[in-house]
This record gives C-alpha cells, structure tokens and sequence, in this order.
C-alpha cells in the first residue's frame, strides 16, 4: 500500500512538473534588463514615447509568470454583479446556475451598509437560464461602507454558496451643468445663472435642487433649497452691492447629495477716459517671421481716440506667475530692469496695425520656446492730456507633428484573431495634421519571436486618423507583440513624429480563446448593432452581456449551433449611452472560463432633443431688435443666453455648454472601466473642438481582467484570478507579464516593461504644446475692458410650443459688439440638447448715437451734450440730429468763432437741427449746448435720423438749485392703542420768507425746499422707497453715510422691519 502511495506521489508530481513547464513557456521568466527573446533589442527600446492612453481605471490583476498545476474544476454557478453603487438605481444582478443537481436554486442577493438592509431580492433560478435580479437603491442614501452579499440554497433549504464583496460608493447619480450669463463680474451687476440636472443618458431630472452662493470666503451668502426643476432647469439670479469682496465666487447646486460647483470672478471695475486694447495670436510658433497685430484705443461710447501711440516689447519672467492684479507690471515707459523694444505711431487715429520682425524678439529672448513675450500699448489723448495703456502676452512653442496610437501603449491580442487600432496624426498645437501629397503613415509590425511583417502605408485623409488592421500570429510561442508608427511627409520621415504600441497575448493555459467584434462603426440609439463572436473550439453555447455606467443592461446566450463564429445583433437603448460594453465568456469542460469584451460609444442624436437657431433681422431693418426663431423637441424647455465673442474668445467656449464638456461629464459615470478609443481635436492650443470615438477592444489579459474592465465583478467558485507574485513584497510594481520594474519607471515615458504597462494611466498630455505653462488666456488682457465685464443678452427662457417652436423677439444692445448666441433645451420625452454650433450674430448697427450728459446739474448751468455719431456703413451717409424742443431747458445759440456768454448766452426754443456729413466706417462728435430752466428733473431728448435708420436717446437729469443743500431729519414714534392721533406738531425749521430783513440777503434758495413723510410700523410696514428690492437706509432717506454707529443702527432697524414685515406677509 506504501509503494502504491509512493507511486501515486511521484506521478502526480512528475504531472505537476510538466504542466508548470508548458505553461512556463507561456510567459518564460526574465529579468527586468532581459530582452534576449526580442529582436534587435536597441531598436526595439529606440522608438519609446510618452504615453497617449486616455484616461481609464483599471484593478490590476497580478499574475504569477509560471501558471501552477491546474485541476479539473468546472463551476457550480457564474453570477455578474455591480462594482458600484449610486442613489437612486436600479442593481441588476445576472445569475447563472451551471450544475444539473442545483435545479432549481434560490437566489437571494442584499445591499447593506453597516449591517442595515438597503435593497434586496429573492428569486427562483433554473439551470443554465441567465436570471436578472434587480434591486431599486434609494436615493436618501449617503457615504458610507456597503457591501453585496449574495447567497443560494436549495428548494429543501441547504446553502450551496455565499459571496460577498465590498461595493464603491459613488454619490454622484446625475450630471448637474451649471451655465453663467458671463464669465467674469463687476460689482453693481446681477449674477444670472443656470443649474441643468440631467443623467448619463441626458434625460432630464424633474425633481428638487438646492443651490447656494458662496463668497470669497467660502461663507453661504444666498440660498435656495428645494427649487423644483418641473421644467428640467433652475434658473435663478443673485444681484451685486456697490462693495463686494473681490475674488474667487462660487456657485453650488446639489442634488440627491451630490454637488457640482462652478466658480467665477468679481473684480471692482471703475471706467476709465478710454481703453486700449492689443490684439495679437495667442501663440505663435517659433519660425513665424514676426508678430502683427492691431490697436484700438476707444472712449466709453466706442468712438476711437486721436493721438499718438507707442508700442513696448519685453520678455515675460516664466519663473513668476503672470498676475497683473495682484503684482503690478512696471510702467512700460520707465522701466529700465527689462530690456525692451519700442516703436511708435504718431498718427494715431483710434486704430492701427503693426508688424514687429522677429529677429527683434530674438534681441529681447533669445529662446523662443516655451516662453512668453509682453506688448504693451501706450495711447496719449492731447486733447485731454491722459494717458493709458494695454497689455496681453504671446507665447512661443516649438511647431511639430506627431503621431498618437488610440488606447495607450499596452493592448492585449489573441492568436489568429484580428487587431484593431487607430492612429491620429496631430500638430502640436492639438489641430489636425492635414493631408497632402506624399503624406502618409508607416506601420511597422513585429514580435518577440523574430516574425517581423511588411510594413504598411496609409494615405491621411481629411479625418487625421487612420485603422491599421491584421491578423495576429498563430504560433503560440509569441506573447508580444509590438507596434510601431511613422509619419513621412512627400516620402521623408518626419523626425520624432513616431509612436509605439505594445500587446501581449491573452493568458489563456490551455490556449483557449473567444474574440467579440462589430461591423457597425456608428452605434446609434434606436438602431441595431451587429457583434461577431470568433471562437477556437467548438463550444454549444456563449454568454453575453450588455453593460454601461458600471449597470448591466441585457443579458442572453448564444447558441453557437455547431459552429465557432456567429453574428448576431442587439437593439441599442438610451440606457447604455453614452459608453457601453459586452461582455461574451463561455465555460470549458475543464473549468475554464474564457472571455472577451468590447467598448464602443453610443450616439444619442437619433433621440436626443436637437436645438437648431435662426435669428431673423428682416422685422426691423434698423437692427433694434431682432427675432429669435429657435426649432425643438415639442414642449421643451428653451434656455437661450447671448456673450460677447471677445468674451468667447477670452474664457472659451463661453457660456456655451459644447460636446465635448457634455462628453467630459457623461463619461465619468464609467471611469472604473475601460471605455472606447477617443480621441480629441483642438481648433487652437487647449481648446477643445470636437471629439471623435471609435470602438476598441478589450484591454483585459486574463478572464478576471476582462470582466473588471466592463466595472462588473464576477462571483464564482473557481479561480479565474492570477497568483499574486512578490513584486509587492519587495515594494515594485508589476508589469502584466508578471515581471518587475521600480516605482522609478512608472510613467517616465519609456516603455520599461515589455507590454508598455508601467506607463499606462499616467495623463501625459498629448503634445509637447500642453506641457507648457503659458499664462491662462482670461489672465492675458490686462487692464480689463468695461465691455469684457458688461457684454451680455439675450437671457431668456421659455416653453415651446406645441410644433417645438420658440419664436420671441428681443432688443439688441446698442454697442459694438459681435454676439455668439447659445441655446439649450429639456424635455421630458427627448432629454437635454444643446445646440451644436452657436449663432454668430453682428450686433453692430449701421447707424446709431451715442449720447453723453451728466445726470446731475445745477440751475442755469451750461450744458453740452457730447453726441457721438457712427456710421458703420459702406457708402456716405448724411445725418440728421436733433435736440428736441421742451419747456424745461434752452438751446444756447454759439456766436462766432464759438464764443458763448457764461451769464447771458443767447437762448431759443424749439427743435435744433444739426446735419453731418459721415464716410464709411466714420464717427463724428458733436456737442449740443443747453441750458435747463426749472428744477427738478429734466427729461433730455435727442434723435439721430438717417435715410436708412434712426436712433433716439432720452435720458432724464437731475437739476438742483445753487448752494449747499442741507438736510433735516425729524423723527416721531406715535403710539396708536386703540385711538387714532392726529400728529400737527412738527417742527418746520425752514422759514416762510427767504430773505432775511434788514440785512437784505437771501437765508435759502427760494423753491428749493421740499418735504417727505415716511411712515413705518406693525401696521403700515416698512416704506419701499425704490422698489420692492430696495430698501430705505441713511442714505436715500436721512443723506448720511454708513460709517457712523448711528447709521448702522438705523439701516439694522430698517432691515428688522423689513424682514419682520415680510414675514407677516409671507413673501
């Protein structure tokens, strides 16, 4: 009996021997510096690059190099569950029961978080039937330690199996897009804003929202708790004091716990005389032959300034941050620390070009790249004697071309399957490398066995990206692969465009493999996507699965029919937007379970709500207002809002809401998988355009692998997990091949390990242009601009009508200024939609005025009205302005040579005519004279009329009589129990006659004295003196500042009453 054991022993030995052998052979050992299996080791390692993987989060399985004896275990049951966790959704669970004896099973799965049930279910199971188990989470839910717990027993009560796992806990559940009229303020303005909730498959959330205001400070200054969003929109407004605290302001909305904040600046903003402005290219590359750019120097009502101008060039310190604001540029003219460059303009007239050769720069900066040069502008008015300036940056980078592989540097193959992979040639600045003759791209195939393919070209076309397509190697000893991309411009390399990517065979020890494709390149909602399974054995039947946002979607099995390929199709459904995988796996008779998945992005535009907008100006030709025609989904709700494209430009893209940041936000629902290949256009440096997807492959390397990059796990009771290895022991990290690297190597851009695994999910940017710190574009207009604080319209919404027709009409306002005008829209059939491209509208008028007067005057005081007169059309036009006729004021007549009296000017009534001759594209200024003969206010009339156009401006002005005003304030508490009171007692302290006797001078301006009576109380309630949001306090009332305590007091009384006066009411 002891020799039979011995026997048995030294077989199941000599088995387990053999079969760690083979699978050696798999992955064979070797050092971190052993390459001998590669082919020409120097040239391999001579083309690493930075990694260009798209962000993506991925447990990493470590696997063991020499796989152990395997025993012939085939699983009792495969069930599919959740990694994560979010309020308010729906847990699908896929269970399986594989075993005959198991029939049928009760399945009973539970959710807890610190031993209390949040959502269960039970049911009954049959064998090899998928069941879907589906539990609601509630939405009240919040942070905390929850755990999956699944458990099956027979019908007779018996626990055939147990799991449980512990699960992420994600608050966020719903997207929450917040939208500012502009992007900066200035202190007396209203801060308009928007909340948009919306889930990852933008439909829309109609349920609360809480949203707050915070200061500077991080203090709460306003809220709104429990705002419905019947409409799918919250759209609310904070107004500004005269004296905010100047910065960072934040703006929060939350919504089933989740917050989203968006920030903003106020800055305290006093207008200046006039403004100039430097317009130049943000970033220029370093072989550009010189900077052009142009000066505008206007007054506040656009008219440009005469004088003369001088331009300064100096070399910006990169080792400071630009901030102007709060560390002051020195004077441009004085500045003697900075070596500088001068030119001038004497004959300024508002707006001129200039040209600076770029050998100039290189006196100042001899090294361009990566740095940053200043130009400042000096304007001089001689006719007012002042001075002012302007000042924005140009960076320099250095122009190239390189070539990305979509999906990183580490991918996984299959033998005798097809790979797929994508490349995108990029200029450095982020734009498309365009086509041309002789451009094309040269891919280089080879692996670790020395098979080496013939390179293939692709031509570029009009997209920037080409696929690159083949069939793996069948011989089983190869276990690398690697990639290798070239750029060739009219059949010359183009040095350093080239990439690299890596793949390594899929660990599979009995070379068992299963692949998944589509031939559908466009998944669209509501169509239907073809899948091809390819598999290398014959098997009856795959499993498969539908998953997005960390949820399964669709579980079924494919029969295979006797074959090892099958097509088949699955309907696309708004649930798997925007980022979706399946899952395919089927089980060997030894237990085995061998799996594939693919990732592929769905396009929502069959359904979502589409935004399209025409602006109609053929209703009033005089460009006043203008009609928004705007086409939509039925009953939607219609968000419109209007930014100047200086603002545009200057904090992009807006307060227009692109795709690219919808894409931004929907996908991180699926940040804990593996998503599609992706990749991103840029119109200028760091400015995103549009985004391209294309479906990728799995990125899993063994059957546990693959399962997490579709954000599932998977409960069994096999071991589909590898071996740990002692990488970790020792404080290294582990490459997928089961070797080890330094925490030195990771994310170096080399390519350390021989998959490429040590630099995946480092977020090295794609260009060289992204690695440099060149000054935010916001920061590069310095002082700001009155119009970059103040341009902004068209904040409106409302439903659309039955046809999903918005049709309104709106006032344009009267300025220079090109408008981008942006739409949104939710329903709650279709969901959110944003336009795709904003409207660009010329909000310039042909012709219009623009009226300067002061608003306080004083009796008899001579005033002219400074009249600006623009003509923006392209022909001659004569003008006709006119100072309408009233009975408060008088035109003062002009002698000549313009002399006027001061004390007896010749006055006239009536209407006064002014005819003006202006050229294309010219502004004149005029000054009308009047005199205004009463007190109070003077209403001021003025109309400009033309052949095509007429403007008119009424602006009312205050007229006081000479002298020092003095106020009396009288204040008088009655008490009213139960009787009324008649109050005759108060003290007048202004005489009947206002010449005092004898000394026959005058003690008070006769007509100038004046009364108010203010009463305020339990009954009568607070006095609203300006309006319901204006209150009375020292200063409007009693004409004392807020410095004293007795101000204080009086204003923190005033605001009692209100506040207590309100409550009453209920407002």
């Amino acid at each position: 009996m002891k020799q039979l054991s011995v026997v048995l022993i030294l077989l199941l030995h000599l088995l387990t021997t053999s079969i760690a052998y083979q699978s050696s052979e798999f992955f064979p050992f070797y050092s971190q510096n052993d390459t001998q299996n590669f082919k020409d080791n120097e040239e391999f390692y001579s083309y690493t690059s930075l990694n260009h993987s798209i962000h993506r989060r991925q447990l990493s399985l470590n696997i063991h190099t020499s796989q152990q004896a395997r025993l012939r275990i085939t699983p009792s049951y495969i069930i599919l569950g959740p990694r994560i966790i979010r309020p308010a959704q729906v847990v699908s669970i896929s269970v399986t029961i594989l075993r005959e004896e198991w029939n049928p099973m009760m399945v009973k799965a539970l959710i807890s978080n610190d031993d209390m049930a949040i959502a269960n279910v039970e049911d009954i199971c049959m064998v090899n039937i998928p069941r879907t188990l589906q539990m609601h989470i509630p939405k009240n839910i919040r942070n905390g330690t929850y755990r999956l717990t699944i458990e099956g027993r027979l019908v007779t009560g018996e626990r055939k199996f147990y799991n449980m796992s512990q699960l992420i806990y994600e608050q966020k559940a719903v997207s929450i897009l917040i939208q500012l009229d502009r992007p900066v303020y200035r202190h007396e303005t209203v801060i308009q804003f928007r909340c948009i909730p919306i889930y990852p498959d933008l439909s829309g959330y109609f349920h609360t929202v809480d949203v707050y205001i915070l200061g500077p400070s991080g203090h709460i200054l306003r809220k709104w708790e429990n705002q419905q969003t019947t409409a799918g929109i919250v759209s609310l407004e904070y107004p500004i004091n005269d004296a905010p605290p100047e910065g960072t302001w934040t703006i929060k909305c939350r919504v089933m716990g989740y917050e989203e904040k968006k920030t903003f600046e106020i800055y305290e903003f006093y207008y200046r005389k006039f403004e100039v402005n430097v317009t130049v290219p943000y970033y220029l590359p370093i072989d550009t032959p010189g900077i052009g750019g142009i000066i505008t120097a206007n007054y506040t009502t656009g008219m440009g300034v005469l004088g003369y101008a001088r331009i300064v060039v100096r070399a910006r310190n990169m080792s400071m941050p630009y901030d102007p604001r709060g560390h002051p540029l020195p004077d441009a003219e004085f500045d003697r620390t900075t070596p500088s460059y001068t030119t001038k303009i004497n004959d300024f007239n508002g707006v001129a070009g200039f040209f600076i050769p770029i050998s100039v720069i290189h006196t100042l900066l001899p090294d361009l790249d990566g740095n940053e040069i200043l130009i400042t502008a000096v304007v001089h008015d001689p006719w007012w004697n002042e001075t002012n300036n302007g000042t924005t940056v140009i960076s320099f980078y250095r122009p190239g071309t390189r070539l990305r592989f979509l999906g990183g540097p580490s991918m996984v193959f299959k033998p005798r399957m097809l790979f797929t992979t994508y490349v995108a040639a990029t200029n450095d600045d982020g734009t498309k490398y365009s086509p041309g003759p002789g451009r094309y791209i040269r891919i280089y195939t080879d692996t670790d066995r020395s098979q080496t393919q013939a390179p293939v070209d692709y031509m570029i076309d009009s997209s920037g990206i080409i696929r690159h397509r083949f069939l793996t190697p069948a011989d089983p000893t190869v276990t690398f692969i690697r990639l290798r991309a070239e750029l060739y411009d009219r059949n010359i390399k183009v040095q350093g465009s080239e990439d690299e990517q890596r793949a390594i065979r899929y660990l599979s020890p009995s070379n068992s493999y299963l692949q998944v494709t589509s031939s559908t390149e466009t998944p669209r909602v509501g169509d239907f996507m073809l899948f091809r399974v390819n598999i290398t054995q014959y098997v009856d039947f795959v499993y498969y699965h539908i998953t997005s946002a960390g949820k399964l979607i669709f579980t079924n099995i494919l029969p295979m029919d006797g074959s090892r390929q099958k097509t088949f199709d699955i309907g696309i459904s708004r649930q798997m937007a925007p980022s979706a995988h399946i899952l395919v796996y089927y089980v060997r008779y030894d237990g085995e379970i061998v799996a594939d998945s693919m990732n592929f992005h769905v396009d929502t535009s069959s359904v979502t709500n589409h935004v399209n907008i025409t602006v109609n100006r053929r209703k009033d030709f005089t460009g006043n207002t203008i009609e928004i025609l705007a086409y939509t989904s039925p009953q939607s709700y219609v968000a419109f809002a209007g930014l100047g494209l200086v603002q545009t430009r200057l904090f992009p893209p807006g307060n227009h809401i692109s795709s690219v940041m919808i894409y931004d936000e929907l996908y991180s629902f699926d940040r804990y998988s593996t998503t599609s290949f992706q990749h991103t256009w840029y119109s200028d440096i760091n400015i995103a355009s549009n985004r391209v997807f294309f479906s990728s492959q799995s990125y899993g390397y063994d059957a546990g692998s693959t399962f997490n990059s579709t954000g599932m796990q998977i409960f069994t009771d096999v071991n589909i997990k590898a071996i740990p290895t002692t990488c970790n022991r020792y404080g290294l990290f582990q490459c997928t091949d089961g070797s080890c690297y330094p925490s030195q190597l990771k994310c170096n851009g080399i390519l350390d390990c021989r998959d490429g695994s040590d630099e995946v999910n480092c977020n090295i940017n794609i260009t060289t242009v992204s690695q440099y710190k060149f000054t935010p574009l916001y920061l590069r207009l310095w002082p700001y601009w009155e119009r970059e604080l103040q341009l902004d319209f068209m904040w409106h919404q409302q439903f659309a009508y039955p046809d999903g027709r918005v049709q309104f009409r709106t006032t344009v306002p009267n300025t220079i200024a090109t408008w981008v005008i942006t739409a949104l829209a939710v329903s709650r059939l279709t969901g959110f939609g944003v336009v795709n491209v904003p409207y660009i509208y010329e909000g310039t008028r042909q012709f219009f005025i623009k009226v300067e007067v002061p608003p306080i005057i004083r009796l008899g005081e001579q005033i002219g009205a400074r009249v600006d007169v623009f003509n923006f059309q392209t022909y001659r036009i004569e003008a006709l302005i006119i100072l309408h006729a009233s009975d408060n004021y008088r035109y003062v007549n002009i002698d000549r040579n313009g002399v006027v009296s001061s004390f007896a000017p010749k006055l006239t009534d009536g209407d006064h005519h002014v005819l003006v001759t202006l050229y294309p594209n010219e502004v004149r200024r005029l000054y009308l004279p009047f005199v205004a003969i009463v007190a109070g206010e003077v209403e001021v009339m003025i109309e400009g009329i033309t052949g095509v156009s007429r403007d008119f401006f009424r602006e009312v002005i205050k007229v006081n009589y000479e002298g020092v005003r003095n106020f009396y304030h009288t204040p008088t508490v009655l008490s009213l129990n139960n009787l009324p009171r008649q109050v005759n007692e108060y003290d007048i302290t202004v005489p009947q006659h206002f010449i005092l006797p004898i000394a026959n001078t005058w003690d008070y301006v006769h007509g100038s004295a004046t009364c108010e009576i203010f009463i305020s109380g339990d009954v009568a309630g607070p006095y609203f003196l300006l309006g319901y949001d204006e209150w009375l306090n020292t200063d409007n009332l009693i004409q004392r500042t807020t410095a004293p305590s007795d101000s204080g007091i009086f204003d923190f009384a005033m605001m009692i009453y209100n506040l207590r006066y309100m409550l009453q009411g209920k407002y």
